[in-house]
């Protein structure tokens, strides 16, 4: 005897229609996300995370053309068969997506939603930026096909992404102590979200500035990435970098040395301001010179690496040897210098192998030593 089958588990006939459609709205989809990043590389300021497109699945549609508060005559009545959102890392990037979705996309005003401007104080959830827009085209789809555009922050993605994974939308669904802690939470990350774009405008007000700043008073300015990459432009650092590319026979390449490495190799070695690395590549300019030639033979003696490998010399390379520089000719005995060069190669190369940063040390100061004596240093 067969089991009639259950009329609620029927397949709704705007799935069966949704399903025969997949191919076409996939394509769209994907031709959408496409117009979408070529609309975004408009503004080469804006810095976005990601910008991705999905096909409503036909569970999904089912689960929403089931629910009690929502009528759909038709499948096309759907606004969302197809998404598209807008991952932005700062909160002020959502508007200037916004503005470019509603200059050059035909957005559906009456049904498309900022629902970060129904934030309250009592508030729950933590929500984005939604249009709704006409994604016909060459009359491949209905003219009332449309599809969804949700433009959000990562910290707002985020916050939905773990809220799905919950399992509660709304806030009557959630119980009512574990309310209050959300929207705490909510608070937070809205406040993370500003204070990322404030830091990233002091960021950059830091910068600008940064010039004006090291002419007046360099020994001022601390060194760190962004006046690392201003000391690089400077006259003393440029003309030795070129000298050094010479010395290793060499094209001076645009790419600094590792800056990282650098600001740490400056620090260990005592030289902390701009001011201070300025003076020193002036002080030592001929003795730096000279140490390119016996550092790299040293260096493929004990690594192998040779300039030949190299296709062009690294900005920066004068603050890499400036470091040894202000070690070895600091006013102290021989071994204090072998010392000194040890104690900056065990912090940054060799900081679980003591007997191997003296043992570079030692021969550099052998190999510097012999080079400054042989030029008259």
């Amino acid at each position: 005897m067969s089991i009639p089958p259950d009329p609620q588990k029927r397949k709704d006939p705007r799935t069966a229609e949704l399903e025969g459609h997949a191919p076409m709205l996939v394509a769209r989809a994907e031709a959408l996300r496409e117009e979408l990043v070529q609309l975004l590389l408009r503004e080469p300021l804006l810095k976005i995370h990601s910008v991705t497109a999905r096909v409503k699945s036909a569970e999904s549609l089912e689960g929403k053309l089931a629910r009690p508060d929502r009528t759909y005559e038709s499948l096309w009545d759907v606004t969302d068969l197809v998404g598209l959102r807008v991952i932005t890392y700062f909160e002020d990037d959502v508007d200037r997506v916004g503005r470019l979705v509603e200059a050059h996309w035909p957005v559906d005003f009456a049904n498309s939603t900022d629902k970060r401007r129904r934030r309250e104080t009592s508030a729950f959830g933590y929500s984005s930026l939604h249009y709704v827009c006409n994604m016909a085209a060459d009359g491949a789809l209905p003219e009332s096909a449309r599809c969804e555009v949700q433009v959000r922050t990562l910290l707002e993605h985020a916050w939905a992404e773990i809220e799905h994974d919950l399992g509660y939308k709304a806030e009557a669904q959630m119980p009512k102590h574990v309310q209050r802690r959300l929207v705490r939470l909510a608070g937070l990350l809205e406040l993370a979200d500003q204070e990322f774009a404030r830091i990233r405008d002091d960021l950059q007000s830091y910068a600008h500035a940064l010039p004006q700043r090291i002419e007046e008073n360099s020994g001022a300015v601390a060194l760190d990435r962004l006046s690392l990459a201003s000391l690089l432009d400077m006259p003393e650092a440029r003309a030795l970098d070129h000298r050094i590319a010479k010395a290793m026979g060499k094209k001076l390449g645009t790419e600094p040395f590792f800056p990282e490495y650098l600001l740490r190799m400056l620090a260990l070695s005592g030289i902390e301001t701009v001011g201070d690395a300025r003076a020193g590549l002036a002080k030592h300019d001929d003795a730096i010179v000279s140490m390119v030639a016996p550092y790299f033979a040293f260096a493929w003696a004990s690594f192998q690496l040779s300039t030949e490998a190299m296709p062009r010399a690294p900005r920066g390379y004068s603050l890499f040897f400036l470091a040894h520089a202000t070690v070895l000719f600091a006013e102290s005995l021989g071994v204090s210098k072998a010392e000194r060069l040890a104690r900056l190669y065990r912090e940054l190369d060799y900081p679980d192998d003591e007997k191997k940063a003296q043992q570079v040390a030692s021969e550099l100061v052998r190999a510097f030593t012999a080079s400054w004596k042989a030029a008259g240093y």
